[in-house]
C-alpha cells in the first residue's frame, strides 16, 4: 500500500505544482458570516498555538521596542535588489511622516486582506500589542504594487539588535516578539544569532517555515516564541541577534514576492528546564469522520510535529492514541470509558536539544546548506478504527515522555487531533434498502461552510462562478481496505451517494446527480484518464427545496448543529461491487445552473480529524479544463484547509439496486444514535417520497412519553431530530416513525 501512496503522491504534485504558484486569496469567509462563538467550541490549531503560557517568564534580559533608533540597526545584505524603502526593514511609529506613509499607502494594500483604513488601531490589533512607539516592518507587496504588479525583485534585509547579552547559566534562550506575517511560496523568515555583533559569523533558525509553522497563504499573528538551539546559545559572554527575510526573484513576474512581516516588542528570556512544543499534528489515509460498522477500513496514520524547547534532553518520547467510548458532542472533548482493545502507539525516542541545531554560515548572506532541523516527526505506525459496534466514539491522541532516562513518572501532552467519529450501523444482508454511511466529514453542518472551491482568473477562493454553472462536480475520496472481503455474503455494495447541502445555499428546482469513480493504478496510464466512472450513477433529481435554508437564527453566532437535511441519490445499476485496495471517488454534479454548494466541515474548530492527504477530493469547474487534467482539480491538505466535503458513499451488503425494491414493508433505515444515550440522542431516517412523518417514544408499558412532529418531509432525503432524554429515566424505551401510517420501531436504551 505504501507504494499506491507514493505513485499517487507524484502524480498529483505535478497537478498542484502550479497552482502552488498562484497569487491565493485562501478560505475567505464572506462578511454576512457569524464569528464561531468560543463557548461553543474549541479552537483547533492556529498560530496562537505558539503561545506557550505552560512557563511565567521572569526579567527579560534585553527588551528592544524600536522606540530608540540606538537599540536597531537596518541593513541590506548580499543579493538584496528589493529597493530601500519597503523592501528593507524600516520602522514607522506614529510621527507625521510614518502616519502619512500609513494613511496614503497602506489601505490600499491592506484592505485586500480585510484590514481597514483604520491605521494604527487594526496594526496594534494584528501585532498584539500598542504599536505606536514603534514597530518593524518589511514589504515586498507593497513594492509590488508600486512597480504596477510586476515583480523582478529579490530580498534579502535585515533587521540587527545593536546590543548583546549574555547567556550564562541560561536553559535556554526565548527570543519573543510580537509578528504578523502572510506566508507566500519562496519567502523564509531567519533569526540569526552570533557572539560577533557584526556579525562576521553567525548561525540561524528559519521561523514561519512552509509546511511546518505555516503554509501558503497561512497568517500568523501576536505573539512568536522562538527557541535557540542551546549547544550554540548558551553561557555566552554576549550573544547579538537580527531578524533576517529572505525571498529570490520568482519566474512568475506576475505575482508578488512575498507579502509582509511586521515585528515589534522584542523581550529575550532564560527558558524553562523542560518543555515539549506541538508544530503541527494530522491524521492521515484511512481517517474518516463516519465509518460503515463491520468493515475494518485500512489503516490510519498519525504524524505529530513536536519539538523540544527546554535546555534538557526528554526521554521515551512516543505518541499514543486511545479509543473511547462517547456520550454526545460536547467541548471540550468528553469521552466515557476506554475500549481496552484500541492502542496505537509509536516507537518510542529521545528528544534532546540538538534537534534544533543548525550549520554555522558565514557573511556572503547564502542560503544554501540550512539545516533547520529544530523539530521532530513521531509517527504512529497506523491502526484501524474500532468500529464493531455502531456508536459515538472518541479518539484522543497525546505525546508521553519522561524528564530523565531512570524516571517511570510519564509527563502527557494532549495534542490537537483528538476526535470524534461515528459508527454507522449496518443493515443485514437480507436488507434491500438499508445503507451505512461512509463520510470523511464530522456529521456536523456549520453555519456559512460550503464546499464552492473552483477556478476563476486563477484565483482559488468561495463561491466563485464556475460552481454555479452546470457540469460542476466535486468528488470526495474512500479508500477500500486492502484486505477486504469479498466472498458471497459478506461483500461490500456501493448503493448510492448522500450530499448535505451547505446551509442557506440551495435554490429550489436545480437537477443534481452522483456517481461513483475509482483511481485507475494501471501503469502507463495517461495522467488525464487516471479517474474512470465505474459506471454506477443516479438518475437525476430535482432538489424541491431549499433544504437547510433557514436552519440557523442565531445572529451572535456561527452555529452548527447535527441535526439537518441530506439528499440521499441511489444509483441505478445494482451489483456495484466494491474491491480491495481502490481509492473511490463519490462524486455530484450541477446538472444546470444555479445555486447548489455542498456543505463542508472546519476543521481548525470543530474536533475532527486534521487529514493532510493531497489527493483526496476532485473539483471539475466549467471552463477551467485547460488548467489542469481533464478530470479536474486535486484538492485536499491546504488547498482546501484540510476540510471535507459533505459527500458521502452510502454502502450495504445487498447487491440490489434500491430503484428497482419496492419492499412490501418500507424500510426508512431508522437509526437513533448515541444508543445508549445519555441527555440526548438523535433518531435519523430516510424517506423515498414525500411523506408526512412523525416520531413517538413509549416505555417498556408502551405508555407514549414523547411525541415528534415531523411535518411534511421531501422524498430522497435524510432527515434527522435530536430527542431530549434528560428527563427520561434509565431504562428501555422504544422509538417508532409513522410515514403516511407505515410504521417501524426500533429500541432506545438510556444510561446516564
Amino acid at each position: 500500500m505504501k507504494k499506491t501512496i507514493l505513485l499517487i503522491a507524484a502524480l498529483v504534485i505535478g497537478a498542484t505544482s502550479a497552482n502552488a504558484q498562484r497569487f491565493i486569496s485562501k478560505d475567505y469567509v464572506p462578511s454576512k458570516d457569524k464569528a464561531i462563538s468560543t463557548s461553543e467550541v474549541t479552537p483547533g490549531k492556529k498560530q496562537s498555538a505558539n503561545l506557550r503560557k505552560d512557563f511565567t517568564y521572569g526579567t527579560p534580559v534585553m527588551t528592544v521596542k524600536f522606540n530608540d533608533a540606538n537599540q536597531y540597526v537596518t541593513e541590506n545584505l548580499p543579493g538584496h535588489t528589493g529597493g530601500t524603502s519597503a523592501g528593507k526593514w524600516r520602522v514607522l511609529d506614529t510621527t507625521a511622516a510614518s502616519t502619512t506613509i500609513l494613511q496614503s499607502t497602506y489601505p490600499k494594500l491592506y484592505s485586500y486582506f480585510g484590514v481597514s483604513t483604520r491605521g494604527y488601531y487594526w496594526f496594534s490589533r494584528l501585532v498584539g500589542g500598542e504599536v505606536g512607539d514603534g514597530y518593524a516592518l518589511v514589504s515586498p507587496l507593497e513594492v509590488f504594487y508600486a512597480d504596477g504588479q510586476v515583480n523582478t525583485k529579490a530580498y534579502n534585509t535585515a533587521i540587527r539588535l545593536t546590543d548583546g547579552f549574555a547567556t550564562q547559566g541560561f536553559n535556554t534562550v526565548d527570543v519573543v516578539f510580537n509578528q504578523y506575517t502572510m506566508r507566500f511560496n519562496r519567502d523564509r523568515y531567519f533569526i540569526d544569532y552570533s557572539t560577533n555583533p557584526n556579525f562576521t559569523t553567525y548561525d540561524s533558525i528559519e521561523i514561519n517555515i512552509k509546511g511546518i509553522d505555516l503554509n501558503v497563504n497561512e497568517e500568523a499573528e501576536n505573539q512568536k516564541i522562538v527557541t535557540l538551539p542551546v549547544a550554540n546559545s548558551v553561557d555566552k559572554d554576549a550573544l547579538y541577534i537580527r531578524f533576517r527575510y529572505e525571498c529570490p526573484t520568482i519566474t512568475q513576474t506576475n505575482l508578488p514576492a512575498g507579502y509582509r512581516w511586521i515585528i515589534d516588542e522584542v523581550n529575550v528570556y532564560d527558558g524553562p528546564e523542560y518543555r515539549m512544543n506541538v508544530i503541527s499534528t494530522g491524521h492521515f489515509y484511512a481517517a474518516y469522520g463516519v465509518v460503515p460498522q463491520d468493515i475494518a477500513l485500512d489503516t490510519v496514520y498519525f504524524n505529530a510535529v513536536i519539538e523540544n524547547t527546554g535546555g534538557n534532553t526528554l526521554y521515551n518520547a512516543y505518541v499514543e492514541e486511545l479509543a473511547h467510548h462517547a456520550t454526545n458532542y460536547e467541548f471540550p472533548n468528553v469521552y466515557g470509558s476506554v475500549i481496552s482493545s484500541f492502542v496505537n502507539q509509536s516507537t518510542p525516542q529521545n528528544l534532546t536539544t540538538a534537534t534544533r541545531v543548525d550549520t554555522v554560515t558565514d557573511n556572503s548572506g547564502s542560503i544554501t546548506g540550512y539545516d533547520i532541523r529544530r523539530h521532530v516527526e513521531i509517527e504512529t505506525n497506523g491502526a484501524r478504527l474500532y468500529n464493531d459496534e455502531a456508536g459515538l466514539y472518541g479518539l484522543s491522541t497525546g505525546v508521553k515522555y519522561l524528564q530523565s532516562v531512570d524516571s517511570t513518572n510519564y509527563q502527557v501532552l494532549p495534542m490537537q487531533d483528538s476526535i470524534y467519529y461515528r459508527v454507522s450501523p449496518m443493515p443485514a444482508s437480507t436488507d434491500p434498502v438499508g445503507t451505512a454511511r461512509w463520510a470523511s466529514d464530522a456529521d456536523v453542518l456549520i453555519e456559512g461552510y460550503s464546499w464552492a472551491y473552483g477556478f476563476d482568473g486563477g484565483y482559488i477562493g468561495d463561491n466563485v462562478p464556475g460552481a454555479t454553472v452546470a457540469g460542476y462536480e466535486v468528488c470526495n475520496r474512500f479508500v477500500t481496505p486492502s484486505d477486504l472481503d469479498t466472498t458471497a455474503g459478506n461483500a461490500i455494495y456501493a448503493k448510492g451517494v448522500e450530499i448535505v447541502p451547505a446551509a442557506d445555499s440551495c435554490d429550489a428546482g436545480l437537477r443534481v446527480q452522483v456517481s461513483l469513480k475509482y483511481y485507475d493504478f494501471t501503469p502507463g496510464t495517461a495522467a488525464d484518464a487516471l479517474i474512470v466512472p465505474v459506471g454506477a450513477q443516479s438518475n437525476a433529481t430535482v432538489v424541491t427545496e431549499g433544504l437547510n435554508n433557514g436552519l440557523f437564527t442565531n445572529p451572535d453566532a456561527r452555529e452548527w448543529s447535527t441535526t439537518y437535511n441530506s439528499v440521499y441519490l441511489p444509483f441505478v445499476e445494482e451489483d456495484v461491487k466494491l474491491y480491495p485496495g481502490q481509492f473511490y471517488y463519490a462524486c455530484y454534479k450541477l446538472l444546470e445552473d444555479g445555486r447548489f454548494y455542498v456543505a463542508r466541515d472546519d476543521r481548525d474548530w470543530f474536533p475532527t480529524f486534521n487529514t493532510g492527504d493531497w489527493w483526496a477530493k476532485i473539483v471539475m469547474t466549467p471552463g477551467e479544463e485547460s488548467e489542469g487534467y481533464a478530470w479536474g482539480y486535486p484538492f485536499g491538505d491546504w488547498f482546501s484547509n484540510n476540510n471535507a466535503p459533505m459527500i458521502r458513499l452510502m454502502v450495504s451488503k445487498n447487491p440490489a439496486s434500491i430503484n428497482g425494491v419496492t419492499p412490501a414493508n418500507p424500510s426508512f433505515n431508522l437509526n437513533a444514535y448515541p444508543n445508549p444515550a445519555q441527555n440526548e440522542t438523535t433518531i435519523e431516517y430516510a424517506l423515498t417520497s414525500n411523506a408526512n412523518v412523525y416520531i413517538t417514544v413509549t416505555d417498556i408499558m408502551g405508555r407514549e412519553v414523547v411525541r415528534l412532529n415531523e411535518g411534511n418531509k421531501a422524498a430522497n432525503t435524510v432527515n434527522r431530530v435530536s430527542l431530549d432524554t434528560k428527563n427520561l429515566n434509565n431504562g428501555t424505551y422504544f422509538y417508532t416513525i409513522n410515514v403516511n401510517g407505515v410504521k417501524e420501531t426500533k429500541k432506545l436504551v438510556i444510561n446516564k
